[in-house]
C-alpha cells in the first residue's frame, strides 16, 4: 500500500457504522445502534463540523473532523477532533494525510489557528504534523 492509494473524501451517512467501529480504539463509548439515525440527523445538520474519511480498497481506514468556531472578535478557530486510523494501517502516514486535509478545510474557512487535545503518547505525532504544545488541556465531565 502506498499513501497515494488512499482516497480522502467527505463523511457520508452510509459511513457512520464503520466510523463508529473505528472510533472504538479511542474510547469505549458506543451509542445504541437504534440511535444511529437520530445521531446522524443531528451530526449532519451541523453547519460548522467537517468530517472526512480515508478509504483504501473500499474500506474506511481513517477518520477525522474539524469544528469551526467563530470567536467573539470575529476570527475563526478550528478544533480538530477524533483523528483515528485503523490499527492495521497505522504508521503509514494516513493520519498525517487526514490532518493535511483538515488543515485545507480550515484555510478555506479562513481560520487563524487550529487547536486540538490529545493524550501525551500522541504528542510526537502531532509535533511531526507541525503542531506545537500550547497550554494545558482540561476536562470536566457531566
Amino acid at each position: 500500500m502506498h499513501i497515494s492509494e488512499i482516497n480522502i473524501r467527505t463523511l457520508q451517512k452510509k459511513d457512520v457504522d464503520e466510523v463508529i467501529d473505528l472510533l472504538q480504539s479511542l474510547s469505549n463509548y458506543r451509542p445504541n445502534k437504534e440511535s444511529y439515525s437520530l445521531i446522524c440527523n443531528d451530526f449532519f445538520s451541523q453547519q460548522n463540523v467537517f468530517s472526512i474519511v480515508a478509504i483504501f480498497n473500499n474500506k474506511i481506514i481513517g477518520y477525522g473532523s474539524i469544528v469551526i468556531e467563530t470567536k467573539i472578535r470575529g476570527g475563526r478557530k478550528g478544533h480538530i477532533e477524533d483523528i483515528v486510523t485503523h490499527q492495521n494501517y497505522r504508521n503509514k502516514q494516513i493520519g498525517s494525510k487526514i490532518i493535511d486535509n483538515l488543515f485545507k478545510i480550515a484555510k478555506k474557512k479562513e481560520c487563524y489557528k487550529i487547536s486540538l487535545e490529545c493524550n501525551k503518547n500522541n504528542v510526537p505525532f502531532y509535533i511531526n504534523n507541525k503542531f506545537e504544545i500550547s497550554g494545558t488541556g482540561m476536562q470536566r465531565f457531566l
